[in-house]
């Protein structure tokens, strides 16, 4: 009879003592088994930063941050035990069957949100607890101004009387997590200015007051004491009309930009197509004499009847270019980025593109959540700006998921956290709730508060309510689907509420908000994380082409070079690391070829696993020249030197600074290099060049490795700016240069013209009332 694994708990009562996991007895289950166990060693991780690093480091400072951290451990290790017991009965009293298997996978999807809320916290709050300890090395006192009862009106004055009172020698610096996130290099300029002025009076007092967990909205960094005449305008000026400024371009762009994100299934793609009809008829009666308006192919069941007849009804038509997946429950229905632009200059003054987002919360994990925020910075990179991001919500929710935090961090990351005055929030199914948000309020309010991101809007103003139900009821009647009289009276009801809501978005988008500028790029950290990301193989690449050369140079003829010949790949491809491969001769080097195959949600070519299968930009051929390369040896020996430097740099802002993984990618990636190398050897045992590779690329792990432990002896400051140098350097390199551009070139391709949707002004020709044009 099978016997789960257990794992003893011992938990003393002192603080900071943590919690000890001892495996005992043998595996006998081993998925179940091994993920306690991988658990468990995550799990002892978050306790000796709750317990151990962070206490050190906020040394006394925000303790109620402190404190919730600690509720939210309690609460992630009871439910890791009672998981653990539950699991473990049902291995005992049934094997393997397909329903226990069921209860075990929910369990632990259960579980795994519990931790992730954890993780998620943690990662907000040691990045705050590392910038408080840097404070404190450098003399400043750690104080937060949310502990003292000031007034909003006055908080930075009666903040100066308060601690300053007539006292020459003491400095303030004000600032919040947003204002340092976002302007890094003056936060920088103003501690350093501090610090200068320290040398010179070593009795001045350096305080730090923290705004970020106040109501006050600090408009920008300042130094206290300062000149309240010059000062005290700038810091009462409302914030939204500070925090944008739109260029010339912005102001003669007639689009109006409005990015759409939820969660997979709370219908998204059914909104599109309920709010092109909402705009092209005002009354359902206009709707019925007329076809409906189908954007994107829809397929749902709808019941009738006393009995509950079923029928499926499908609209639309479903091509090669549909964006929609119906195959696969739990994963998004919505596979990329598409863009519907409502042609209404003739009403509004402008064009609306609505761009629809594949959904956060697929099955697939959070990898693919990942790869979905890649998705809408690929497809909003040649925008001007955004008008509004618009969060699609179902009300009455029992609770939210935690990737829909995840999915607000990470796109903060992307955008910024300016971006925040930008958000609305629809309901959608909002009839069952007399169209208000029901119980998704509280809960969505509450996740708002625990962001580190401050004062996201959740008012009357930007919160719009709809019933998407009407659009299908529509749809059913033109596929011959009869409804009872009140049913009728229901969905002609609900047509007319959320044509309302549709011009109350539009004004509201229109005269309320101010466009987001894109214009000065994308400078955040999640962006430099992809863009760093994408660097990985070429750089790689590059040092392995590079090592060639050297030892055809050295070993061959020094009348030979070998140039890389990057090629682009349909959008679909992988490259599968598990199907044999059969060297290729360049010259008298063998290559192992590119293995790219077809892939849509499988493989089109062989059965391997789905992780054995990589995402690739492009494949790699080479040619061979008969002459010497175009550059010196020591320029080479130069470059690749620039290029490990870089590798070092990109990996650490990797993982201490984006925190996106927690081990060297780059590192991972020369060891993979060596493996295929070292298979090479195998396979042509007589090669002798291939060998003297696989020696210098083990030099460049050593090199690199040091490298590691020097940055991390000695950690450099954060500085954004920096890294976009850096990145923005590697990319002119040669070999580098040419592989980035065909990156580029293929992300252009696969924007065909099924990308974008217009619809015509014959659509759009219902009643929007606005006041005034846009």
């Amino acid at each position: 009879m099978p016997k789960f694994q257990h794992i003893r708990w011992n938990y003393p009562q002192n603080e900071g003592s943590g919690f000890t996991l001892i495996p005992r007895s043998t595996v006998v289950n081993q998925n179940s088994d091994q993920y306690f166990l991988e658990l468990a060693t995550r799990l002892k991780n978050f306790d000796v930063m709750i317990n151990h690093d962070l206490p050190y480091l906020l040394r006394g400072c925000l303790k109620e941050r402190l404190r919730k951290a600690q509720q939210l451990q309690m609460k992630v290790m009871h439910k890791y035990m009672n998981d653990m017991k539950h699991i473990s009965t049902l291995l005992h009293n049934n094997r393997n069957d397909l329903l226990n298997q069921k209860l075990r996978n929910e369990l632990k999807l259960e579980l795994n949100s519990f931790v992730n809320e954890l993780s998620q916290y943690l990662q907000d709050l040691e990045p705050k607890a590392r910038f408080i300890d840097h404070l404190k090395r450098q003399y400043f006192e750690y104080f937060n101004v949310a502990e003292q009862e000031l007034d909003l009106a006055d908080s930075v004055l009666l903040l100066e009387n308060a601690l300053i009172n007539n006292n020459r020698h003491v400095r303030i610096l004000c600032s919040n997590d947003v204002l340092n996130n976002a302007k890094q290099s003056k936060l920088n300029k103003l501690r350093n200015e501090i610090l200068k002025e320290r040398k010179t009076n070593r009795n001045l007092q350096l305080i730090y007051a923290d705004f970020s967990y106040c109501p006050f909205d600090l408009h920008d960094m300042i130094i206290l004491p300062f000149n309240k005449k010059i000062n005290e305008k700038m810091l009462r000026e409302p914030s939204r009309k500070a925090r944008i400024s739109p260029s010339s371009t912005q102001k003669k762009d007639d689009f109006i930009n409005i990015l759409l994100i939820g969660e997979s299934g709370v219908g998204k793609s059914t909104f599109i197509n309920a709010f092109a009809n909402y705009l092209t008829f005002n009354t359902l009666e206009q709707a019925k004499s007329n076809k409906p308006t189908v954007l994107i192919p829809v397929s749902f069941l709808i019941t009738t009847g006393d009995n509950f007849q079923e029928h499926k009804i499908t609209f639309g038509k479903f091509d090669s270019t549909t964006t929609e997946d119906f195959n696969h429950p739990g994963q998004s229905v919505t596979q990329r980025c598409r863009s519907y632009v409502f042609a209404l200059n003739h009403i509004i003054g402008k064009k609306v593109r609505i761009i629809d987002t594949p959904g956060f919360g697929d099955t697939r994990g959070l990898d693919q959540d990942d790869i979905n925020i890649q998705h809408i910075l690929e497809c909003t990179r040649d925008l001007t700006h955004l008008d509004a991001i618009c969060f699609l919500l179902k009300p009455n929710a029992t609770r939210l998921h935690t990737s829909f935090r995840t999915c607000l961090t990470q796109l903060f990351d992307l955008l910024g956290p300016n971006a925040s005055q930008n958000i609305l929030f629809c309901f959608t199914n909002a009839r069952s709730t007399f169209y208000t948000s029901g119980d998704t309020a509280p809960l969505l309010r509450s996740m708002l508060d625990s962001l580190s991101i401050r004062d996201i809007p959740f008012k009357k103003a930007n919160t719009f309510f709809f019933d998407s139900e009407s659009s299908r009821y529509l749809i059913a009647l033109h596929n011959g689907i009869r409804f009872n009289g009140q049913e009728n009276e229901e969905y002609f009801m609900s047509w007319s509420k959320s044509v309302d809501e549709s011009n109350r978005l539009l004004n509201y988008v229109c005269k309320e908000l101010h466009p987001y500028s894109l214009h000065n790029g994308w400078q955040s950290v999640k962006h430099a994380q992809f863009e760093i990301v994408r660097l990985i193989r070429p750089i790689l690449e590059a040092m392995r082409n590079i090592l060639r050369n050297f030892i055809l140079w050295d070993m061959d003829s020094p009348n030979k070079s070998i140039v890389l010949w990057p090629q682009p790949v349909p959008r679909s491809s992988k490259l599968c690391t598990s199907c044999q491969r059969h060297p290729i001769q360049a010259g008298n080097f063998w290559i192992m070829p590119d293995n790219i195959h077809e892939y849509q949600n499988r493989c089109l070519v062989c059965s391997c696993h789905k992780n054995q299968h990589i995402a690739v930009d492009y494949k790699l051929k080479y040619k061979v020249f008969h002459h010497a390369s175009n550059y010196e040896q020591n320029q080479m020996n130069d470059l690749i030197n620039r290029m490990n430097f870089a590798s070092i740099d990109f990996a650490y802002f990797l993982i201490n600074v984006a925190r996106s993984t927690t081990e060297d990618p780059f590192l991972v990636g020369l060891l993979g290099i060596i493996e295929e190398e070292k298979q090479i050897c195998v396979q042509k045992k007589s090669n002798h060049l291939n060998s003297a590779l696989v020696k210098e690329l083990d030099e460049l792990i050593v090199s690199h490795k040091e490298q590691m432990k020097k940055i991390q002896s000695n950690p450099p400051e954060d500085n954004l700016e920096a890294i976009y140098e850096r990145i923005n350097t590697v990319c002119t390199y040669p070999m580098i240069r040419e592989q980035i551009a065909v990156i580029r070139e293929n992300k252009n391709k696969h924007r065909d013209k099924h990308y974008e949707v217009q619809v015509s002004e014959k659509s759009a020709r219902g009643n929007i009332y606005l006041s005034t044009p846009c």
